[in-house]
């Protein structure tokens, strides 16, 4: 099923009729299980290799737990719209309702409140101790 914001490159497209042609035999609920069974060994595959170089690290830590659940295929559709209009992706929305439950904040309060603190804490020590940083160039002048 495609949303509306889905973008398809030109590689994707041959890779998804190739797919398409090999599974156009089978019954839905045989794709189903097969798409389920294909999503479980990339996740699996990919459970200790991480996703980007230095990893994501949050206000509480490294981000590194994954967090999955089923949900019927009405709520779905209603959840991809709802990610669609705040221009977000699934895995935001759930880290924000998990953060939310737990924490009674979401995940992008709590960041913004560690990037507010930070420049906080920075502009204490300029205070106390004076800017730090480098002499200005003064573009090859002499």
């Amino acid at each position: 099923m495609q949303t509306p914001h889905t973008v398809v490159t030109p590689t994707e497209s041959a890779a998804l009729k190739k797919v398409v042609a090999a599974i156009a035999g089978l019954a839905p609920e045989q794709v189903h299980r097969l798409f389920e069974h294909v999503q479980g060994q990339l996740e699996e595959e990919g459970s200790d290799v991480p996703l980007f170089a230095r990893g994501i690290a949050g206000p509480l830590g490294k981000l590194d737990t994954p967090a999955k659940t089923k949900i019927d295929a009405h709520t779905h559709e209603l959840f991809l719209q709802h990610c669609a209009m705040r221009g977000t992706d699934t895995s935001a929305e759930l880290r924000d309702c998990i953060y939310a439950l737990v924490h009674g904040k979401t995940y992008r309060q709590m960041v913004l409140e560690k990037v507010i603190h930070d420049a906080k804490r920075t502009e204490a020590l300029m205070k106390l101790i004076g800017p730090f940083g480098g002499p200005e160039s003064t573009g090859g002048a002499r």
